[in-house]
């Protein structure tokens, strides 16, 4: 086996503080819907209709008018959508983690979920020829899946690539993978059921995607840009031309004798191929942001930008592109202030969106304030929405009308920036980063007149205000306490230092609920404020940034690991009891009722909590895992930490009935355990770390790798292999350490 040498051009922010075991609870969060996505990878065109690879799913808009571009629908996944191939009233996304996913779109405006293959990688592109999918499923190589019943989607075959595949291009008998690190590679798929590599090329760059006409295969090798190599002897690919793109070239189409080139940060470039030998540029179009996809349909192009969104550009004059039309889904959802029947976002570059929720399953746009500056945070009183508008400080808007919100007033405070706010009675608090604590008198919303501030030792980041105090989030100076009981003179009253830094807090009778990123949640007691003291503790798998406390529950926003909803029933053992890993990354949390509403970067989405009892009641039909699991580590890549999942099968034991509580108090049944083993062994099959080594409960379990040996070592960048043994059953899989 050779290693792949693998250089990831997106990482996945998945940084975990330390081992986490944790079983897998009852499901009470449902899924209820989204809005505001952005993040487009991927975009094919069909009739009069395009089909959009978003991290949060499929979106169909209308393009029968270039111009005018309009939003068809949309169909939610879990995963995070990165490829898309369309044929014969299907689509077929490559969801990431989420596996192939096979949608109905006969009719686009009411697209249906028929069926998802979870493959054991990850899904990267999709290409379909015939009844058979062809999937680039990153480390696990090519896989193919016969689709002839969309229903019921079955995997026929496999091929392990040497690098990291993540495009592919099927033809006649023969895939062609896009295989990072490894080049191109090329597969006899003549016998699905017995894929085999007949030839491959081992690229000057890393190949991201890959396009074949007649005898030639164009590659976007990302750094090297783009590569022509001559296949018509498959088992000898030989390089004929290229050309050196200004950007990342990440994906490619071919048209007559031009090949458009989506080139990372260098938008769309054009060239022209009818000498293969001498390529030279044609024309380009310039976009912000970062462009992933291309796809050509007559005389336009319509370029995926995960930035932006969707344009689509003329191309009658190669030599002079211009735009035609765009849909556009910038921004990022910072923020969530939730009042009565709207959801007002915080949406970063695009200032403030107005979210109707009177159905929380049919959330619609009402309306948008592009505000000045970067919009960070928002707090809704009234009919006015207070936006921290970063470098443009304090700005009020009127919402009485959603649909046209209106600026009344604003303050600029000079060389400082507005990160949080919150309202009391008339006057409005902000945390300034590194000038602290501001206070405002808005009592005339349209001439807000600052009254006092106070500097924080830290950098101000996020606030919370109870009576006449206001806890102030201060990054790596952890939690300040300020005492505002004369506004005009508010003084430090007393701090709390935390491990590490203090992104968000939420104050709750006497206890203030700090999210500390690494550290996760931390719950402080300040009946003393001079002396606030540490009660309890959770640390969460992602990064802690955001937090919301309702009832017994502590909603935390846990970036790259989704939301995660803690007990807090009693503060001194707050307990995991329910986690929802989301496409995007969870940046802030607000909670109305059942309703939990989610700024995951790439969307606002909106979930149901009803708690239960959290595990299932004493029954004699409990439903137990019935086959052992080991999952593919996530992510891979990574640097430096993992999470493996696996499951433990109750075939193999017994039940066994206990007056155990649970998390509420209720009664269940238990299964005798079964000794469990999970080991990490380096190339060579030398063991490496222990991870687990005890009995376990069936279950599902998560535990994460350091990339430390057993003595607390780092180990080098490389393959390694993780065990699983439990009773008779034994599975192995591998996984990629890069740094």
């Amino acid at each position: 086996m050779r290693e792949a040498k693998v250089l990831l051009a997106s990482i996945f922010v998945m940084i975990l503080s330390f081992f986490l075991l944790q079983p897998v609870f009852a499901n009470d969060l449902d899924y209820v819907s989204s809005i505001l996505w952005t993040g487009v990878l991927d975009v094919q065109v069909v009739g009069d209709y395009a089909y959009c690879a978003y991290i949060n799913g499929l979106l169909i808009m209308d393009v029968s008018d270039p111009a005018n571009p309009s939003f068809v629908s949309q169909v939610y996944f879990q995963g995070r959508g990165r490829g898309i191939f369309v044929k014969d009233g299907y689509a077929y996304l490559a969801d990431d983690i989420g596996g192939l996913r096979i949608i109905d779109v006969n009719d686009p405006e009411n697209p249906d979920s028929v069926k998802t293959y979870q493959t054991p990688g990850q899904a990267y592109d999709v290409f379909v020829l015939d009844s058979l999918a062809y999937v680039a499923e990153y480390w696990n190589g090519l896989r193919i899946i016969n689709i002839s019943d969309p229903a019921n989607p079955t995997s026929i075959g496999n091929y392990d690539t040497p690098g990291v595949a993540y495009g592919v291009f099927a033809k006649e008998s023969l895939a062609y993978v896009a295989d990072f690190s490894g080049g191109l590679e090329i597969i006899d798929v003549g016998d699905p059921t017995n894929p085999d590599s007949i030839g491959s090329y081992e690229t000057p760059g890393d190949a991201y995607g890959i396009f074949v006409k007649d005898s030639l295969a164009y590659v976007a090798d990302h750094g090297s840009g783009l590569l022509i190599l001559n296949v018509k002897d498959p088992t000898y690919p030989d390089s004929v031309g290229s050309y050196d793109t200004p950007g990342y070239a990440e994906g490619v189409f071919v048209e007559d004798t031009l090949a458009y080139v989506a080139d990372y940060s260098q938008g769309l470039q054009i060239l022209s191929i009818s000498d293969p030998a001498n390529l030279y540029s044609v024309g380009s179009y310039s976009l912000s942001g970062l462009t992933y996809g291309v796809f050509v349909e007559d005389t336009l192009v319509y370029v995926a930008n995960w930035t932006t969104g969707v344009h689509i550009v003329g191309i009658d004059d190669p030599s002079n592109p211009n735009l035609v039309g765009s849909y556009e889904t910038d921004g990022y959802a910072f923020d969530v202030f939730v009042k009565d029947t709207l959801a007002c976002v915080a949406h970063y570059s695009t200032g403030l969106e107005i979210v109707g929720i009177s159905d929380p399953a049919n959330p619609n746009l009402l309306g948008n304030y592009d505000t000045p500056s970067l919009s960070e945070n928002v707090f809704v009183l009234d009919s006015l929405a207070y936006v921290a508008d970063l470098w443009h400080g304090l700005m009020i808007i009127n919402i009485n009308n959603p649909a046209s919100p209106d600026s009344i007033g604003s303050y600029l405070l000079n060389a400082a920036a507005a990160y949080d706010i919150f309202i009391m009675d008339s006057l409005a608090y902000v945390a300034y980063g590194d000038s602290g604590l501001v206070i405002f008198n808005v009592s005339d919303p349209t001439n807000p007149d600052k009254l006092g501030d106070c500097p924080t030792p830290g950098y101000a980041m996020s606030l919370y205000v109870q009576d006449s105090l206001v806890f102030v989030a201060d990054v790596d100076s952890g939690l300040q306490i300020i005492n505002v009981n004369d506004p005009a003179n508010p003084n430090l009253a007393g701090s709390y230092v935390t491990q590490d830094d203090a992104r968000d807090v939420f104050v709750k009778d006497s206890l203030a609920y700090i999210a500390a990123l690494t550290s996760g949640l931390l719950i402080l007691d300040f009946k003393d404020p001079a002396n606030p003291d540490s009660v309890g503790c959770l640390n969460t798998p992602g990064w802690a940034y955001g937090v919301f406390v309702q009832d017994s529950f502590a909603y935390v926003a846990d970036e790259a690991w989704g939301l995660q909803i803690v007990n807090v029933s009693d503060p001194a053992n707050p307990s995991l009891v329910e986690s929802y890993n989301t496409p995007g990354y969870s940046w802030d949390v607000f909670v109305d009722g059942k309703y939990v509403y989610l700024a995951d970067k790439h969307s606002l989405m909106i979930f149901e909590f009803s708690p239960g009892t959290g595990v299932e009641e004493n029954s004699d039909e409990e439903i137990l895992p019935t086959d052992f699991v080991l999952s593919q580590n996530y992510p891979n890549p990574f640097n430096p930490l993992t999470s493996i999942q696996y499951t433990v099968n109750s075939k193999k034991s017994h039940p066994v009935h206990t007056t155990q509580k649970s998390v509420y108090g209720s009664q269940f049944m238990v299964h005798s355990p079964i000794h469990t083993i999970l080991v990490v062994y380096n190339i060579l099959g030398q063991k490496v770390r222990t991870l687990v080594d005890e009995d376990k409960l069936p279950g599902e379990y998560k535990v994460v790798w350091d990339g430390k040996d057993d003595i607390g070592n780092p180990v080098s960048s490389g393959i390694y292999f993780y065990k699983f043994k439990a009773g008779d059953f034994s599975e192995v899989k591998k996984m990629l350490l890069i740094k």
